[in-house]
This record gives C-alpha cells, sequence and structure tokens, in this order.
C-alpha cells in the first residue's frame, strides 16, 4: 500500500540507495535570544541544554570525534550506511562566518557524509552566511532546518521569538535562491492557536516552498520559561489524540511533495515534563498513521497551489 504521507526515510533511500541517519552534532554556538542581543532567557519553551537536551560538555569535543561516535552508534541500531551531519543545539548560522565555516568543512569532509544540515533562526541568516551556505550547497546537499513554529503574529509573540511573521518568508527566498534545501519546523498545539490557523501555516509554508517539515507537538521541559507556566497551572497541553487528530488535518494542507522528516517531537526521556504521552514516540507515530487510514486520507489532500 502506498505511504499516506512523503517518508524522509524513503526520500533519502531512494536518493542514495542506502540507509542514511542524522548525526546530531553541538558546535557550542549560541543564539541572540538567549546572549542578550533579544534576550537571555530564549523562546518560551527552549531547552537551556539546547534542542538535543544534552550536556553542552559535547560541544567541547571536534566535531570529526562527534561525527566517528555518531557513525559507530548509528551504523549498530540501524545499519546506516551514509549519514547526514546535523548541527542541531540553539542557532547554527549564529557566529563568526570564518568559524562557521571550519565547522561546516570539518563536517563535510568526512567521506560517509552525504549531507549538511543546519538548524537555525529566519532572523540568523546574515547575507556572508547565506552565502557561505551556497558554497556548501554547491560541493554538498545542505539542508537549513529553520525554526518557524508558526506564520501567526500572537502566537510568536507568545513564544518570545523576538522576530515577526515577515522575515520567515524572505528568508525561506533566499536560502532557496542559493541552491539550500529548507525544512521548516513548525508547533502544533500553541495556546490560542486554532486548528483553522494550524492549517493556515501548512499552506503558507507549501506557497514559500519548503523543502521539507518537522512536526512537533508543544511540550515543556525542565528549566525552560515554559515549566513555570506548567507548574502555575497556566498552560494546558494537548491529549495525544487532539494531537493526532491536528497532525493529520495539517499533512492535509502541506503540498504533496514535501517531504516530512518529523511527525512528532523527540523529546529528551530525562528533561521532559509533560505530556508524559510524548514518551512514546512510536506509539503516536503508529496512531498517526492509523488516523490516516480511517480518515482514508493523505498529505496534500487539502492543498491548493495559489
Amino acid at each position: 500500500m502506498p505511504a499516506r504521507y512523503n517518508r524522509f526515510n524513503e526520500d533519502l533511500r531512494r536518493r542514495f540507495g542506502v540507509r542514511v541517519q542524522k548525526i546530531t552534532l553541538d558546535a557550542g554556538l549560541n543564539c541572540p535570544n538567549r546572549d542578550g542581543t533579544l534576550g537571555r532567557e530564549g523562546c518560551i519553551f527552549c531547552d537551556p541544554l539546547g534542542g538535543s537536551g544534552r550536556a553542552r560538555e559535547r560541544s567541547s569535543v571536534p566535531i570529526s570525534r562527534q561525527i566517528e561516535e555518531g557513525k559507530a552508534a548509528l551504523r549498530r541500531r540501524y545499519r546506516a550506511e551514509k549519514f547526514i551531519a546535523y548541527f542541531q543545539s540553539f542557532s547554527n548560522t549564529y557566529g563568526p562566518v570564518d568559524r562557521l565555516a571550519r565547522l561546516y568543512t570539518e563536517a563535510a569532509a568526512d567521506p560517509d557524509i552525504v549531507a549538511l544540515a543546519v538548524a537555525t533562526r529566519p532572523d540568523c541568516l546574515p547575507e556572508p552566511v547565506l552565502d557561505l551556505l551556497g558554497e556548501s550547497a554547491a560541493r554538498l546537499e545542505t539542508w537549513v532546518e529553520l525554526g518557524v513554529q508558526s506564520l501567526h503574529e500572537p502566537s510568536l509573540r507568545w513564544m518570545g521569538r523576538g522576530h515577526g511573521v515577515d522575515i520567515i518568508a524572505p528568508a525561506v527566498s533566499s536560502l532557496k535562491a542559493r541552491g539550500i534545501r529548507v525544512a521548516a519546523h513548525l508547533i502544533l498545539g500553541l495556546p490560542g492557536e486554532t486548528l483553522v490557523e494550524m492549517m493556515a501555516t501548512a499552506r503558507g509554508v507549501s506557497r514559500m516552498g519548503v523543502d521539507a517539515v518537522k512536526l512537533h507537538m508543544l511540550y515543556v521541559t525542565r528549566d525552560s520559561r515554559l515549566a513555570e507556566e506548567f507548574r502555575a497551572g497556566r498552560l494546558t497541553l494537548w491529549s495525544r489524540e487532539e494531537y493526532v487528530e491536528a497532525a493529520v488535518s495539517v499533512l492535509e494542507h502541506l503540498a504533496p511533495g514535501i517531504v516530512i522528516q518529523r511527525l512528532v517531537s523527540d523529546a529528551s526521556p530525562a528533561r521532559l515534563i509533560a505530556p508524559a504521552w510524548l514518551r512514546d514516540k512510536s506509539a503516536v507515530i503508529r496512531a498517526i498513521k492509523a488516523e490516516l487510514e480511517r480518515r482514508d486520507t493523505r498529505q496534500g489532500r487539502l492543498w491548493k497551489p495559489a
């Protein structure tokens, strides 16, 4: 039976001929929402340890060694043969261009690396960094994983993003113009945001021409500002059923050619406070697939190009 959404692992195998896995790297970079440029506490959901939820001591380990260790672990677990070097924690285009160039070059030098992925924010893409990424894309498949989160101003203000919706489309356009692939991260379950608005965000990033999407559930980690809101009883999180229904509805409004890199957040169990159901990611994915079957629907079913 054909897949009801465009799966990333199948896309990679089709293009590279082997199992490809991401190696998560920590380059010790910062974020304008944490270093005082825009703020010091980060976005409301931000884990002070970064996207991986691991201690920052790893950032002192050379990138080449992080890659070797990652390859060994992923070969054992998945029998992977090729890899994507994924700079994940915080804003990995935020720093001196010469330092970024050294980091990207070191990662790309490994013969088993078939692509580079760089996580960042839409407001951390100055022209010199865009040009650097464009040079990378000319030699090696290069992705920017862009923290879009939402295309609704009230949601961005609630998150404390420090920028507006207006910079997102130009950021995507600038990346695409240089041959860089774009993966948009979207958060479902933001307070006050309706399902209609979430579906509008799906259509919006589709019109921007993003190549991939990662869906995330709003969740609470230790030491984040969101943890304070949750403990004070000012935050209500979705049930698994609510998330599954919304994820399927969002998939229906995403352009069918967009690759789905993630259906639900991959939260660190040691850092996760809530929701508890997020600890069983596999069960959530199974539930989304079952809901797609139940509705007899698929990614892009309700997508209408402008």
